[in-house]
């Protein structure tokens, strides 16, 4: 490879990284049949967002798909985590 194509492969994943991080932690909004304080959201797997991201993390990182997968699915994971803290029972 090189350097230049180097540093376009670089800039095109740091921009995919910070592409799903404005819809990731957006609130969704239900409709409620009862007047109450409280709603009720879907709890977002941090097992299945950790398995997403080490399958993403391991095709992006080809040339070393372990480290690749352990970065994938520690922010996977992290972002599964941030969307359920703000789930109110």
């Amino acid at each position: 490879m090189t350097p230049l194509t180097m540093k376009i492969n670089a800039a095109v994943l740091s921009l995919e990284l910070f592409m799903p991080a404005g819809s990731a932690f957006a609130r969704t909004r239900h409709r409620r049949a009862y007047a109450s304080t409280t709603y009720h959201r879907k709890h977002y797997s941090q097992t299945g967002g950790a398995l997403v991201g080490a399958a993403a993390g391991a095709l992006i990182d080809h040339r070393h798909p372990l480290t690749g997968a352990l970065i994938g699915a520690a922010v996977g994971e992290g972002v599964q985590y941030e969307r359920n803290k703000h789930v109110r029972h």
